[in-house]
């Protein structure tokens, strides 16, 4: 048994935020709150993030999946704009091609990276020169090394591009806390190339991946607009008593606070499973059935967010808005609650032997 293998058997069987989980947590929370340019570098080499972004996936013995999810959590919740989830993609698929030298200029912070987080890239040509166009590239602007995958011919494909010699034109999106971009390349020689059946799995690895990181970061925003509103009607007054005492008002809080935690058990239980080293059919019903929960929680909240805040809520100096964008933003460029519940149903019927 490798030194992965038995770290992730110490994984108890039941699951529940340890020390250092809450420790985490907390480091994070203090960072996100600093509004420093420097907060990739920072959270990289500072609070020793790097193995959390890079290795936590692919197999680490300083940290698991369980803390790749608080991380994405916090920074969803603070609007983070750094590339966490680009970096972990890259960490997965540096781990599959066996290449630590991918990632080892991307661990200080001094490089950054953007990626493709839905497969869908345009290849043409071969590993050695590719004409390729992708978008929208999460993190693409500015970044030296970009993360595509999508199909060349009838074959998958992932690549490393360099960003050198590619146009990455930045892109408008509805969540302006995020930097979009398309990558337009041609006769661009690949930092890492794979096709067929290895880029099969390492895309597979990958969805698994951005569904986690997504749906911790949607449960971050869910979160932090569910209590920023409960601060808010604690304290508006209106007709001689604060709005959060109207019943009506409690029991749609106590609605969205279910909405909340059914998401947090979701996501934290598809990561506890990635943690112990689960890879089956069991990982993704985990993993969509977070996805399902995570989306609807931060897109009820968010709307009932601007709803109970009142007037104030649609000016466009109030943060209720970037957390509705960011919400809807995700949900549009990974996957609606909707997708999510077909595919659940499919999954559960394999599952079921219901094709049989």
């Amino acid at each position: 048994m490798t030194a992965t293998e038995l770290d992730r058997a110490a994984v108890p069987a039941d699951f529940v935020f340890t020390e250092e989980h809450q420790a985490l947590r907390g480091v994070l929370r203090e960072l996100f709150a600093d509004p420093r340019d420097t907060q990739w570098r920072t959270l990289l080499t500072d609070v020793g993030a790097d193995e959390i972004v890079f290795d936590a996936v692919a197999g680490s013995d300083a940290a698991t999946a369980i803390d790749l999810a608080i991380l994405a959590e916090e920074a969803g919740a603070a609007l983070f704009d750094g590339p966490v989830l680009a970096g972990a993609l890259v960490g997965v698929t540096a781990a599959a091609l066996d290449r630590p030298d991918l990632v080892a200029p991307l661990r200080a912070g001094a490089a950054t990276v953007g990626a493709l987080v839905e497969g869908g890239a345009s290849f043409s040509g071969g590993g050695e020169s590719l004409d390729v166009t992708a978008e929208p590239v999460w993190n693409g602007a500015g970044a030296q090394h970009i993360l595509v995958w999508g199909t060349l011919g009838d074959q998958p494909a992932v690549a490393l591009l360099p960003a050198d010699g590619a146009q990455v034109v930045p892109l408008c999106g509805l969540d302006l806390s995020r930097p979009l971009a398309r990558y337009l390349g041609s006769g661009i020689r690949p930092l890492a190339w794979v096709q067929g059946e290895d880029a099969r799995a390492l895309g597979t690895a990958l969805r698994r991946t951005a569904d986690l990181v997504t749906a911790a970061e949607l449960l971050g925003v869910a979160q932090h607009a569910f209590d920023g509103t409960v601060e808010y009607v604690s304290k508006r007054v209106q007709f001689g008593r604060t709005v959060g005492s109207f019943q009506a008002v409690k029991h749609r809080l106590v609605d969205l606070l279910t909405a909340v935690e059914l998401a947090r058990s979701a996501v934290y239980g598809a990561a506890w499973g990635l943690a112990r080293g689960q890879d089956d059919l069991q990982t993704d019903i985990d993993l969509a059935t977070a996805g399902l929960l995570s989306r609807r929680a931060a897109l009820s909240v968010g709307k009932a967010t601007i709803q109970l805040h009142g007037g104030i809520a649609i000016t466009w100096e109030h943060w209720a808005h970037r957390y509705f964008r960011r919400a809807h933003a995700v949900a549009a460029l990974t996957g609606t609650a909707g997708g999510y519940a077909r595919a659940l149903a499919d999954l559960i019927d394999r599952r079921d032997g219901a094709d049989d």
